[in-house]
């Protein structure tokens, strides 16, 4: 999946806090010392009070347009005459980057505010008490908390308690080609039975329902994840990230019957094995196939200018299941970037409303305007600077119950991974009984 990433610091923060301190050195320069006062006033002047040093700590790239956003709000942020303390912000590649903040952790030297993914990554510092919980802060101003979309806080928070703020989301959809369903009489299938009708259909009419690239394990990974929610709910795969259940769950056995049951119908491009997420994505940008699953990060591809479907991409929610226990709005996706609080921070309402300029309007709309990713708040953007498909998006995500994680991002690499491998094990044919009790063996030996 996408990940964050990041290795330049902010000059402009540096700079911001020089001027900040030499407008302090100045403050009282209209009050005139007497003549026996004037080495202590010099004095004075030349030591202004100084600000607490904080430091935050991220994954961001230079270029990732997130870092202009950064740079342009420490700016701010250290200029202000109502906190006590700056922020200088350092990044690491994603590769690097836990391993420097644990050790700096076990150092006592952790960052004041640093980057976490959400779900199981999160949980792990928030059990070991790590970094703070924000239920207190959020309570204290309401209208704070309200900037956040519907279920923004699902994946960061733990016994009830809320240990990130989100600032941009990632989040999987079906894409779908409004000509092709036009052309065919097709409505947009809103559940499993409906999704049949229209592979049926199309196949009947020599086009490829879904494209589909399953040399890269996550990209039906990704596909399947949405097939067990949608058949069983929350509480399998939550079970599974507590360390509880097990992929015999007969919701994923089903998934794996799914799985193969579309394949049989032909729902896939031929020789989809061998066809990587590139060529999947060029496939559904050529109008080759009706559908595609795949996350946000496509829409840029699917609405340039050499994007021959550019303007007829339609969103749509992934279809429900007979007797399912999935929501239609529950997502697949993750909080992409947050913000979390250490529990040793110097100065803990500072950092409070560092994180909540992150959430203002100003910078929310920059995150979707400027960087096209998904806000975590409601605010509105414009739409003549955002694709519409983004726009889309975001409206869908607006009565957004709830989210699910992807599942190699929430279990980790070992565990996520052979996750992809199996689904790929029972595209290529094998029993998806066979299968999960492989995965469950792999998942008690490595959990």
């Amino acid at each position: 999946m996408k990940k964050l990433k990041s290795i330049s610091a902010s000059i402009t923060a540096i700079f911001a806090l020089t001027a900040v301190l030499s407008a302090c050195g100045t403050e009282k320069a209209s009050e005139a010392p007497k003549a026996s006062d004037a080495p202590k006033a010099t004095e004075a002047a030349a030591k202004p009070k100084d600000k607490i040093k904080m430091k935050e700590f991220d994954w961001l790239e230079p270029e990732n347009k997130g870092i202009n956003i950064q740079k342009d709000l420490l700016a701010e942020f250290n200029a202000r005459t109502d906190v006590n303390a700056t922020f200088e912000a350092a990044h690491l590649s994603s590769t690097a980057f836990y391993p420097k903040l644990n050790a700096q952790i076990a150092g006592n030297e952790a960052p004041d505010v640093f980057t976490l993914h959400a779900a199981g990554k999160l949980k792990t510092y928030a059990d070991s008490g790590k970094v703070l919980a924000l239920n207190e802060y959020l309570d204290k101003d309401p209208a704070w908390k309200d900037r956040f979309i519907s279920g923004a806080f699902n994946l960061l928070t733990f016994n009830d308690k809320i240990y990130g703020v989100p600032v941009n989301f990632a989040a999987a959809t079906l894409y779908y080609n409004k000509d092709i369903f036009k052309k065919n009489n097709l409505e947009v299938p809103k559940t499993y039975d409906e999704l049949k009708h229209v592979i049926d259909v199309l196949v009947k009419n020599k086009v490829t329902p879904i494209a589909m690239g399953a040399k890269d394990a996550w990209v039906s990974a990704l596909f399947s994840e949405f097939v067990a929610n949608r058949i069983g709910g929350d509480a399998p795969f939550n079970a599974l990230m507590e360390g509880k259940g097990t992929w015999l769950d007969p919701s994923y056995i089903e998934t794996g019957r799914v799985l193969q049951e579309l394949t049989k119908m032909k729902a896939f491009p031929e020789g989809f094995l061998s066809i990587d997420n590139s060529a999947m994505t060029s496939m559904f940008q050529n109008g080759q196939a009706a559908m595609m699953v795949t996350g946000s990060w496509a829409i840029n591809t699917l609405v340039n200018a050499d994007s021959k479907v550019k303007d007829a991409v339609g969103i749509a929610k992934f279809p429900t299941f007979p007797n399912g226990k999935g929501d239609i709005d529950t997502w697949l996706g993750q909080p992409a970037f947050n913000l979390v609080i250490s529990s040793t921070a110097k100065d803990k309402d500072a950092a409070v409303k560092y994180l909540k300029v992150w959430s203002e309007d100003k910078t929310q709309k920059r995150v979707g305007e400027e960087q096209g990713d998904i806000p975590a708040t409601k605010v509105t953007l414009d739409p003549a600077k955002v694709p519409g498909l983004s726009k889309d998006l975001k409206d869908q995500m607006s009565t957004m119950k709830g989210m699910f994680i992807f599942y190699d991002v929430g279990l980790g690499a070992k565990i996520g991974d052979e996750y992809n491998n199996t689904i790929q094990s029972i595209l290529a044919g094998k029993s998806p009984e066979d299968a999960f009790k492989s995965l469950q063996a792999y998942t008690e030996k490595n959990r």
